[in-house]
């Protein structure tokens, strides 16, 4: 995966000259920011700004552009295409800056929409890890459900958001809507919380992986966003207001 970014401060009123400030980010100059990215001054059909981001595209199978037809805010959006049928695809922009966080945690807040439900294979559409790739916690899906799971040496560990093969009865992302998703990369702790629109997902709420595992979260060194598959699945997305940093972030704003 892939390369750089921004710190923002800490002031009470948003910064301007953050990257990618525009319309609706009033978060960006809130204490703890350490990135906020609106994509409102990256050029539509370009790449998101390769002085914050690096993009990714496994074998050409997908692309990543900035998009004026669809925002949370502003007029932008971060848009990613994943396309052919092979089994594994990977689709995203990663940053490397302001890792490592302090004390191993961070949030991440991001608002994502997309135009497929959620199907049955395991697809992924964020995460963070380690610098050599070896330890990751990724939040997508699986069994038409959010899901997260743990790459740990030689071996993974998933956690649905419901019972496995009932849909219903776990969370799931709504089609061609803008939902909220915040997330805590508590590594000081080995833990995870998962939020969607506000509310937490319980069933995402990870201490142990329920195998009784210790000290197992990665030393977060980047995060990415975009689309990965493991399952041949299909996927058009687009990624706006996106914020990292030492504390809650929440919806607003």
């Amino acid at each position: 995966m892939l390369s750089v970014l921004l710190g923002c401060g800490g002031s009470d009123e948003p910064d301007t000259d953050l990257p990618g400030t525009g319309p609706g980010e009033s978060k960006c100059g809130a204490n703890g920011v350490l990135l906020c990215d609106g994509f409102e001054q990256a050029s539509v059909g370009g790449a998101p700004d390769p002085a914050t981001w690096q993009v990714q595209v496994f074998n050409q199978l997908g692309s990543i552009s900035i998009d004026s037809s669809q925002a949370h805010s502003g007029t932008k959006s971060v848009h990613v295409v994943g396309t052919g049928t092979e089994s594994y695809r990977s689709v995203l922009f990663t940053t490397t800056q302001p890792f490592p966080p302090q004390n191993n945690s961070f949030y991440t807040r991001v608002f994502l929409r997309a135009k497929l439900p959620m199907a049955e294979g395991h697809s992924t559409y964020f995460g963070a890890g380690s610098a050599d790739n070896q330890r990751m916690v990724r939040i997508g899906f699986h069994q038409h459900v959010f899901e997260t799971n743990l790459i740990h040496p030689d071996k993974e560990y998933e956690q649905l958001s419901g019972p496995w093969g009932q849909p219903s009865q776990g969370v799931q992302l709504q089609p061609n809507e803008w939902h909220c998703v915040e997330t805590f990369f508590n590594g000081a702790q080995h833990e995870l919380r998962v939020w969607l629109d506000g509310t937490e997902m319980t069933g995402l709420h990870v201490t142990n992986w329920n195998v009784g595992l210790s000290k197992w979260s990665p030393q977060y060194a980047k995060a990415w966003f975009g689309f990965e598959t493991y399952h041949g699945e299909q996927a058009e997305l687009w990624y706006d207001d996106l914020i990292i940093g030492t504390q809650p972030i929440g919806c607003g704003g």
